[in-house]
């Protein structure tokens, strides 16, 4: 049987894909396999404690996963002229990266579900991959001709750089491949350079142990020396995406005015359950609104206003252990740790207490 052209598909079945919207063709089986890989990383502890594909390597990196399957839909969303690249912050308020400023999922969630409503009308067996752990999304990527991995490990396409997010679509038709190509970074290393923590020192990894985003992310105690990289951000780092030479076109919105920053008071001041509605799209731990409130915490610290000592004062009385901790830190930069001993008096804590004193202890 002859493999269909997957345009030719598109137009019989009316299916709307906007221009934002590219998609590749991988014949299966394809013989790769990146369950090594991914252990590898894993075995270096260059993946920090992050979760995600690392939780089962030899499912989430076998690319031949279903015995049915003989193509591959590879769906790549470009929303680069979707975001603000303003860097501009007013005091007391804080930076949401780019990838993260609204749920840019949705649309590429649209278009795949066309292709499942049509697959299924046509009783066509398929198995869809959105931002899942249990599949490594960029198994096809290359392969299909759509891109490359660049040294920020990202992947990148000709005139949309890293700003785009994948979907995978394991179908039983025959679909006609995409042909694949060869692309490369040659000698640009503006990502490594742009990284402000040197999390991409070494070319083509990420040591997460590193990665301001993996912190913003990360259930974990954030060291002191990454709670001052981490400056004025809430949420997510792009540096890497930003500096990235494919990624940079006229389509960017430069504005001067930040459309994304969060009035860091405001949003400690928040109801748990209202906050976890405004940024559902956020990977929180736990679905926890204290790791929000921690980000917002170091951020604030790090862009305070006048007030900022006197909010912490009163936020301290009112929050978990957990917070408390960060806002300690909090006094702390902000040269006022002396000036709470009244607060720790009443504090029953002893971990708190012992926090304080080794606080006390780094104040020279």
């Amino acid at each position: 049987m002859k493999d269909i052209n997957l345009n030719n598909f598109i137009i019989e079945n009316s299916l709307d894909i906007p221009l934002d919207v590219s998609i590749g063709v991988v014949s299966v089986p394809t013989g790769l396999n990146y369950s090594d890989q991914i252990k590898k990383v894993k075995e270096q502890n260059q993946h920090a404690n992050m979760k995600f594909t690392f939780s089962d390597p030899d499912y989430s990196g076998l690319v031949d996963k279903f015995d049915w399957a003989n193509s591959a839909l590879i769906f790549a969303y470009d929303y680069k002229n979707k975001v603000n690249t303003s860097n501009l912050t007013n005091i007391g308020y804080g930076q949401i990266a780019r990838f993260a400023q609204q749920d840019f999922y949705l649309p590429l969630k649209k278009i795949i579900n066309q292709f499942e409503d049509i697959f299924n009308e046509l009783n066509i067996k398929h198995q869809t991959f959105i931002d899942n752990p249990k599949h490594y999304d960029r198994s096809f990527f290359e392969k299909s001709g759509m891109g490359w991995q660049g040294k920020s490990t990202m992947m990148l396409s000709p005139g949309i750089g890293p700003w785009q997010l994948l979907g995978t679509v394991y179908v039983e038709t025959n679909f006609q491949s995409t042909d694949e190509r060869t692309y490369s970074c040659g000698e640009c290393n503006l990502c490594q350079i742009s990284c402000p923590t040197g999390a991409l020192d070494n070319e083509y990894k990420l040591d997460s142990n590193k990665c301001i985003s993996y912190w913003l992310q990360s259930p974990e105690i954030i060291p002191y020396d990454m709670r001052e990289s981490i400056g004025n951000r809430f949420y997510g780092c792009d540096e890497c995406l930003i500096s990235c030479p494919p990624g940079q076109s006229n389509k960017i919105k430069i504005k001067t005015k930040n459309e994304f920053q969060v009035n860091l008071e405001d949003l400690l001041e928040t109801n748990d359950e209202v906050l976890l509605k405004n940024y559902y799209w956020f990977y929180i731990p736990k679905r926890n609104a204290d790791y929000l409130k921690r980000n917002a915490v170091i951020a604030l610290t790090n862009n305070p206003k006048k007030s900022t000592f006197n909010f912490f004062l009163k936020l301290y009385t009112n929050s978990s252990d957990f917070l408390k901790t960060y806002i300690l830190w909090g006094f702390w930069k902000l040269g006022k740790i002396f000036e709470i001993s009244s607060l720790l008096d009443n504090e029953v804590n002893e971990n708190l207490k012992l926090e304080y004193e080794k606080l006390k202890s780094m104040t020279s």
